[in-house]
């Protein structure tokens, strides 16, 4: 009995570690270094389901919050081992749109992720395509809807709708 229970208490202890910690951090302009306020911020949790070969994600959680004045989030715990990385996504109109997966342009992975981040936003170039930052702010983002995330929802609209008026 003592066994199980130093089993169980160990299983717990490790399966604890692989959980998502909170993320902290602060969006900045990247130009002057100011808080960003009113960014929205997007994080998806998924989980992988299937059999190897044959996966696809489902959404475990998504939420979406605005930056305050001082531009400090602070993205909650989550507490399965079963579910991926969340996937965090900040725009505000002006910006590029931030990812924690991809940076834009140019669609290179992301490495300079840590418990604390300072994200630093940078301007939109108008030499950039709107179209394909459309495509970078939604790629994968599966849980977004109206209901479930309206203001993530509208700035994405209104990203579509230039990116429409570019193509013409």
């Amino acid at each position: 009995m003592k066994f199980i229970v130093s089993y169980l208490t160990i299983l717990l202890v490790s399966l604890a570690g692989i959980c998502n910690a909170e993320i902290t951090g602060r969006v900045v302009d990247a130009e002057t270094g100011k808080p960003v306020e009113g960014a929205v911020v997007l994080v998806q949790w998924t989980m992988t389901k299937g059999v190897p070969g044959m996966t696809h994600h489902e959404v475990h959680k998504i939420i979406e919050m605005e930056t305050p004045q001082n531009g400090k989030i602070a993205i909650p715990k989550t507490f399965s081992p079963l579910i991926n990385k969340p996937e965090i996504v900040i725009f505000k109109e002006g910006y590029i749109a931030w990812r924690s997966d991809i940076i834009y342009p140019g669609w290179q992975k992301r490495k300079d992720l840590s418990d604390f981040l300072v994200i630093k936003m940078e301007k939109f170039k108008e030499e950039f395509s709107r179209y394909e930052h459309y495509g970078f702010l939604t790629h994968g983002i599966i849980g977004a809807s109206s209901e479930m995330t309206p203001k993530f929802s509208k700035i994405a609209n209104n990203e579509l709708i230039k990116a429409l008026r570019e193509k013409k």
